[in-house]
């Protein structure tokens, strides 16, 4: 009780892109050193930044735990195009350095993979297209602490209250499906990634990309 006091929950900041892209390099991208872990999440992250319309991050003391990202259909992006202008002034920087330009390439590769995948799901027009879940990130550090989960219910609570019919996310092989569906999403599609993963050769390895979606 002692820690969930010290929890503060809110929208996310400008400030906050540093911190939140940090926790993205030292979560997902383990592989590479610092400064490839900082180009390539900062890039991802402006990314999603750039189509995001409602956002919710907790931290403690000022270090970020988590937050999560939603995209609704119909809403404009809250400083979308410069979060996008961002994307690309970042990626143009990072490509002067090819360790740099490596990690963001295995990183971005998956991202533009995923939103293919999207794109297709959404040409059926099915009602979990009226929102998007962009991101969902808790730290190792607040492992136990049911962040995750409070995160997440806190967004639905958000879509039903702005009238969405259904939301969908893109997942992979690398992350626990299994929340998901505990959540009540289903598999929406499936497909064997093409892209190149840290670890997975996609020549040899069979690496899959979801689209999971509930009804609201």
């Amino acid at each position: 009780m002692a820690e969930t006091k010290k929890l503060t929950w809110r929208a996310f900041a400008p400030e906050d892109f540093e911190g939140v892209a940090q926790l993205m390099g030292r979560t997902w991208l383990p592989e590479f050193d610092e400064a490839a872990q900082r180009a390539a999440s900062q890039i991802e992250l402006a990314h999603y930044l750039s189509q995001a319309t409602w956002s919710l991050l907790v931290e403690r003391e000022g270090e970020v735990l988590g937050m999560v990202l939603l995209a609704e259909r119909g809403d404009e992006p809250e400083g979308g195009t410069g979060w996008a202008e961002l994307e690309a002034h970042l990626t143009r920087a990072a490509e002067k350095d090819p360790q740099l330009a490596e990690a963001v390439r295995v990183e971005m590769d998956g991202v533009r993979e995923e939103a293919e995948l999207e794109r297709e799901y959404a040409a059926g027009a099915p009602a979990g297209a009226d929102a998007t879940v962009k991101l969902l990130i808790v730290s190792p550090d607040a492992k136990g602490m049911g962040l995750g989960g409070r995160l997440f219910s806190a967004a639905l609570e958000h879509l039903r209250e702005a009238g969405a019919a259904g939301y969908h996310l893109l997942t992979d092989d690398s992350c626990d499906v299994g929340f998901y569906e505990h959540k009540g999403l289903t598999r929406a599609m499936r497909r064997r990634s093409r892209a190149y993963w840290p670890g997975v050769d996609p020549e040899t390895d069979e690496f899959y990309v979801y689209v999971y979606e509930q009804l609201l």
